[in-house]
């Protein structure tokens, strides 16, 4: 969960000031705004294409693990009596593809910071602290 949190809370904040977020959940939609704020060049862009590629990926197949562990979680729950061992297995799953997908979140955004302009990575990275830290709330 705070790999997408920390995307929702980059993709709302630029400059110290709270956007209406992107609510995409392909990850498009916030891919646009992000490169949009940060005036990616069409050479930067192509640069970062294969970073999008992979990191598209890779969060497409975490996100499918989670939605899959949370149906297990839902199963688990149903069951009467409830199943504990199967909700605490449903639950690790989870907790175990969000730590994943929050690892490769940030380290997507550190790989996006190679390619781009010294202002630019400044950008980022305040933005990706201000998400973690939650500077800003809306």
């Amino acid at each position: 969960m705070s790999a997408y949190l920390v995307a929702r809370w980059t993709a709302r904040h630029h400059e110290g000031h709270v956007h209406a977020g992107p609510e995409d959940h392909s990850g498009y939609a916030f891919h646009e705004w992000l490169h949009s704020q940060l005036a990616i060049t069409p050479e930067q862009e192509s640069l970062l294409a294969p970073v999008e590629r992979d990191y598209a990926a890779k969060r497409q197949e975490l996100l499918q693990v989670v939605e899959e562990a949370g149906h297990q979680l839902a199963a688990a729950l149903e069951r009467s009596p409830i199943d504990r061992p199967d909700v605490d297995a449903a639950l690790e799953k989870i907790h175990s593809a969000q730590g994943l997908l929050q690892q490769a979140t940030i380290g997507h955004f550190l790989e996006m910071k190679e390619a781009l302009s010294p202002e630019q990575a400044a950008k980022l990275l305040r933005w990706t602290r201000e998400s973690i830290t939650h500077e800003h709330r809306p």
